[in-house]
């Protein structure tokens, strides 16, 4: 009476252990691929141009913001970030807004810019006037870490 239920348990078994690495193996290959956030953040260009910056854009922080464009896409406006001090601060994401934060909550329409890294260049998505808030968000702590108001930038 037994022996009939084993057979069938390793039987059971035996095609769980072909079909779950089978299961596995197809979806990870059917994953759709994801940009990283690192993607978005980029080289400055070798034809690029010192258009400003300054270091008191920032309402909390001392990070020295710079300001390029290039002469074949001058509509164009790449920003680079040097904070004076490290930020010891997890995973901070670049946001561009045209309203400034309220509070720790990010505004609706705010673009994500990418991951912070100090010295790298990012392509801020201007609207056609040009002004607006940088916001350094902190995702860990959900919560605002930094705004910048930009005025028009040329």
């Amino acid at each position: 009476m037994i022996q009939p239920l084993r057979v069938v348990h390793r039987r059971a078994f035996v095609a769980l252990a072909v079909l779950l690495p089978v299961i596995l193996v197809v979806g990870l290959v059917a994953r759709h691929p994801r940009p990283g956030l690192g993607a978005q953040v980029r080289q400055l260009p070798a034809s690029s141009q010192f258009v400003g910056g300054s270091i008191e854009l920032w309402q909390k922080h001392a990070i020295r913001s710079k300001f390029y464009n290039t002469s074949n896409r001058p509509q164009d406006i790449y920003l680079v970030l040097q904070p004076a001090q490290d930020l010891n601060e997890p995973d901070l994401l670049l946001y561009w807004a045209a309203s400034a934060p309220n509070g720790d909550v990010l505004p609706s329409e705010a673009k994500l810019v990418g991951a912070f890294r100090a010295g790298k260049a990012f392509l801020l998505p201007l609207n056609e006037k040009g002004a607006g808030h940088l916001v350094l968000f902190s995702p860990v702590h959900q919560a605002v870490f930094d705004t910048a108001r930009v005025e028009k930038l040329p």
